[in-house]
């Protein structure tokens, strides 16, 4: 089997030293190394010129990254200023989008997809020939093993990855024909494109996930700095995409609950009629306005876009519930009680009980429920860490609600680039 190893890379040489050096080190040998690069330097295509390999390598360049370069090209996008950056230069490509290039550059028939942070297990090659020889499948997935060494990336993976391997796009094994016949990873985006290329691939090809990881990731943040703003912006480019719809739902929920905090305290913030901005019966017109928007996605759905489109909101139904269990929770006391507190339906601080049982259920989920569910033990978890793992999966949901936020505003001015086809081919669990 004749296979390429496609690699995109950003400015970081000694990780693709590393990386070169365990694919040499691989029982079965690939017959090239496309090395797709974006750096703001030559550092790297030099590096290429005289690293020792017995594995040929590709260089090929995408653009040259500085500074605020995708900002930039964003902001080229937009109908107001766009006069003003019309003449804006390339900078970096997103790792998709040199995979795509790496990929249409490949000399032979097999394309194995990395990237310049994660590292194949010796026999990653020669195990996924052979599981495509033996289980008749036209595509094995990645699996990765996320390693942590220092205090920080523990609690980070305990709350976020697991000690499980978890199916990735890096470590896949597919065809050059069929990958370029309309199965090339989403491009535009920094994040999600991966899965919704997985997701193209299990609809349309024989598949299989590997129960053993076959990569290491030895990468994670050490600091909740670098941590934040990485998923903020992952979430933001999620958001612009056909795919996380349960994550996207528990987002959606959190900026609710934040608007829910809000607005019926609005009036009193701005100080009642003496203000400008006073408006009379916010909280009513809130809750009437959000419940008639979904109402509206669901008329909308089930009339007109029947199957073959996406919906426009999913999961209504249950936006709609927690939605009305929320107006419920804060008119208590007003409806049932007529806010006498010696009354028998009178739930002293019922609101603020609500939310707090919201924040205390979330919070358990993070910090038992997830990380035992994926494999983190118990001893690591007790007696104190299990509370730090909670809070810090808490924090990063919350550091994710407004980035989805965002992704959504800019969704119409962020060009996605997606090519599919169909085909006929039934996948394997």
């Amino acid at each position: 089997m004749n296979i390429s190893v496609i690699i995109p890379t950003l400015d970081n040489p000694d990780d693709v030293i590393e990386v070169v050096q365990s694919l040499n080190n691989q029982s079965f040998l690939p017959l090239e190394i496309v090395i797709a690069d974006s750096s703001s330097n030559n550092e790297i295509h030099e590096l290429t010129k005289s690293m020792d390999s017995k594995i040929d390598i590709t260089y090929t360049r995408l653009g040259r990254a500085y500074k605020n370069d995708r900002l930039f090209i964003l902001l080229k996008n937009l109908p107001i200023i766009k006069f003003f950056f019309s003449n804006i230069k390339p900078g970096r490509a997103y790792p998709y989008e040199a995979s795509n290039r790496g990929s249409s550059i490949a000399k032979h028939d097999w394309l194995a997809f990395l990237d310049a942070t994660t590292i194949p297990h010796e026999d990653w090659l020669k195990d996924y020939i052979q599981i495509i020889n033996t289980q008749g499948v036209e595509v094995v997935f990645g699996k990765t093993k996320y390693l942590a060494t220092t205090y920080f990336q523990k609690i980070l993976r305990a709350s976020t990855y697991g000690s499980y391997g978890i199916e990735t796009a890096p470590g896949s094994l597919m065809k050059k024909e069929d990958f370029l016949n309309g199965f090339q990873i989403t491009e535009g985006v920094r994040s999600g494109g991966d899965v919704d290329w997985k997701n193209r691939v299990r609809n349309n090809f024989k598949y299989i996930t590997p129960s053993k990881s076959y990569l290491t990731y030895p990468n994670l943040h050490k600091d909740i700095v670098s941590c934040t703003k990485k998923f903020f912006i992952y979430q933001m480019h999620t958001a612009v995409q056909n795919i996380a719809h349960s994550i996207k739902d528990l987002y959606l929920i959190l900026t609710l609950l934040f608007t829910l905090i809000l607005v019926p305290k609005w009036n009193a913030i701005v100080g009642w009629e003496a203000s400008p901005y006073f408006l009379p019966n916010i909280t009513k017109i809130y809750f009437i306005s959000i419940v008639l928007i979904i109402l509206a996605s669901i008329i909308y759905n089930r009339l007109f876009l029947l199957k073959s489109s996406e919906p426009l909101l999913r999961n209504a139904h249950k936006l709609i519930f927690f939605i009305l269990v929320t107006f419920a929770v804060y008119n208590w006391n007003n409806y049932l009680a007529g806010w006498v507190e010696g009354s028998v339906w009178y739930i002293p601080h019922i609101t603020k009980g609500f939310i707090a049982l919201l924040c205390f259920a979330s919070f358990i989920y993070r910090g038992l429920y997830f990380p035992i569910k994926h494999n983190i033990s118990l001893n690591f978890l007790f007696p104190i860490n299990w509370f730090l793992v909670g809070f810090l999966g808490l924090f990063l949901d919350i550091v994710k609600a407004p980035g989805y936020l965002l992704g959504a505003i800019l969704a119409p001015f962020i060009k996605v680039t997606r090519s599919s086809t169909t085909k006929n081919t039934q996948a394997v669990d």
